[in-house]
């Protein structure tokens, strides 16, 4: 049990530093991992190795004092340096410390760790004084807490945010726990609670699974979601780009005849079939019409990338919208870090802008506030399209990028707004994601990543 439990969390270290190994974060939430696990590499060594070892070579005296060595410094890395591994995790995960803060904290943290190094006879018996111990390893604790609990707190990323609440939930109240076994129990001669550790660790992986699947985790489920709806997209364009390949052929028929009888009906003067044949006229052009829209928004997007500043595309489609916004009696209102410079097409993310602005109007026809907001998280730049109107409801909510899909009743909407944005936001690397309360209002995320985008000078 002991080497699956010690295989497992150090495939999980493996693999959390394997999604982003660039990450000063991801590499101390990795080095946790790996400390956390050498208790139970002790285990091994304790109870799997050295019994072997005795019954297959009893005479190796030196083998055997080898594995002893192994395990008391596997037991030594695993109590000291689990608390700051933990605390480093804490400190590199948000920005809000300066790099020499960060850099200062790091190597001040390691004194409690020397200390217990140099005062700690580790052979051949492990003797760590845990009253000692306790009063630094619970500091340690409790700052990490906290620094993980305002992260989240301040967090404006949505996606950002959901990260940090499953961190939050799958290390703090675990690590307490395990911090207990090995650390308090023992200030009361307790050297056997470590064990429910092996509990505590299952239970986390079950909560990890649980979470990945209902929610995403690491970003599998999002890859599901995201080739899910990748699929629909191509699939439905396909399927929409022959059909109006065929109706825009026979319509083009209808109008060509039609124009012939109306021609012929004007000769030999046939008023009222000249007023039927009209109709058909008007029909068959109101046909062409929707069309050609929709293969408009159907075509493949080319993006003519240039570095542009967001915040004055922001600003000048609120110029745009400001006359139809004051005869609805909607209020605009920025929040803009003006800041940042992006690469992206101008002209498709104006349009991106100007539909989700308009999606939000139609959404207060008695009045509201729409606000345009723009930021830098720690992994993407965000623009924020905020109204308060009458929200999406839950059960359409998944279903809003899907092409054609639409909730308004005009016969002058397609359904095909949303998927052109999730579309463009595709082409520039992003993401779009949507948060919605009904009656209550709708917000519009646009992701771009940071790789797009460079201070304004």
């Amino acid at each position: 049990m002991m080497v699956l439990i010690f295989l497992a969390i150090w495939a999980f270290g493996a693999f959390i530093l394997y999604t982003d190994p660039k990450n000063t974060s991801i590499r101390w939430a990795s080095a946790t991992a790996f400390v956390g696990g050498c208790g139970f590499l002790s285990a091994v060594f304790d109870e799997t190795l050295l019994p072997l070892v005795g019954e297959s070579l009893p005479l190796s005296s030196s083998l055997t004092t080898a594995l002893l060595v192994a395990s008391r410094v596997s037991s030594f890395l695993c109590q000291v340096g689990l608390p700051y591994t933990f605390l480093m995790f804490a400190v590199h995960s948000g920005d809000f410390l300066s790099t020499r803060t960060k850099t200062v904290l790091q190597y001040t943290a390691l004194l409690p760790p020397l200390l217990m190094l140099a005062i700690t006879p580790i052979y051949p018996v492990l003797r760590l004084n845990y009253w000692l111990m306790v009063s630094w390893v619970f500091p340690y604790f409790i700052g990490a807490s906290l620094i993980l609990v305002l992260l989240y707190w301040k967090e404006k990323d949505p996606l950002v945010k959901k990260s940090r609440l499953f961190t939050n939930i799958l290390v703090i109240f675990p690590v307490l726990l395990v911090f207990i076994t090995i650390y308090v129990m023992r200030t009361q001669n307790n050297y056997e609670a470590w064990r429910y550790n092996s509990l505590i660790v299952g239970i986390q992986f079950l909560l990890i699974l649980v979470i990945s699947m209902k929610y995403g985790f690491l970003g599998v489920k999002w890859r599901v979601e995201k080739r899910r709806l990748d699929s629909t997209l191509r699939a439905m364009t396909s399927g929409a780009q022959i059909i109006n390949h065929s109706i825009k052929n026979e319509a083009g028929k209808i109008s060509l005849y039609t124009q012939r009888m109306q021609d012929y009906a004007a000769e030999t003067n046939q008023p009222a079939l000249q007023e039927d044949l009209q109709v058909i006229q008007q029909s068959t052009q109101h046909l062409l019409d929707m069309v050609n829209r929709i293969q408009g928004q159907l075509q493949d997007i080319r993006l003519r990338e240039e570095v542009a500043s967001p915040a004055a595309l922001i600003e000048h489609v609120q110029r745009t919208l400001r006359p139809l916004a004051e005869s609805q009696q909607v209020e605009l209102r920025t929040e803009l870090d003006e800041c940042w410079l992006l690469l992206c097409d101008p002209v498709q993310l104006r349009e991106i802008l100007i539909n989700l602005s308009m999606n939000a109007l139609e959404a207060m026809k008695t009045g509201g506030t729409l606000t345009h907001q723009l930021f830098l998280s720690k992994k993407h730049l965000v623009i924020a399209v905020t109204d308060t109107g009458t929200g999406i409801a839950k059960e359409n909510l998944p279903h809003v990028l899907d092409p054609f899909f639409s909730t308004k009743k005009t016969g002058n909407n397609f359904g095909l707004g949303l998927s052109y944005c999730y579309n463009v936001m595709q082409k520039h690397q992003g993401t779009l994601d949507i948060h919605s309360v009904k009656d209550e209002g709708t917000t519009v995320f646009l992701f771009f990543p940071l790789r797009r985008v460079e201070a304004a000078s």
